[in-house]
């Protein structure tokens, strides 16, 4: 088997088009983009010069993750943060705001009862 190290990343962007969501690293030195398909729902590593410059631009403070309802799935991202201590010189964030956006590029699909 074979370990990867994880890394961490402490500014995001959030780049979105009607067909991928793309989550940019921009501390210095990164490259990496991770790549979400809003119809496939894949998601795969790529770098900055991948992402287009017609995307919708924020930053965001991390990824909660995703959840499925009857519209659809959705990405959950951080919006805001607070610092709440630290630990060992490392500080601990409180995630305080989010955003759900959805995998749909529309919701004209929906029933009034499922909006």
């Amino acid at each position: 088997w074979c370990t990867m190290a994880a890394t961490t990343y402490e500014r995001l962007k959030l780049h979105v088009t009607p067909e991928k969501f793309y989550v940019e690293a921009c501390d210095d030195g990164a490259d990496d983009v991770l790549v979400i398909d809003r119809v496939s729902t894949e998601v795969t590593l790529s770098v900055k010069k991948d992402v287009p410059p017609s995307a919708v631009t924020r930053p965001i403070f991390g990824i909660l993750g995703t959840i499925r309802l009857v519209a659809g799935n959705y990405l959950i991202v951080i919006t805001k943060k607070t610092k709440i201590g630290e630990f060992f010189n490392h500080v601990i964030w409180k995630a305080t705001d989010f955003d759900i956006l959805s995998y749909k590029k529309t919701m004209l699909h929906l029933t009034d009862i499922q909006v």
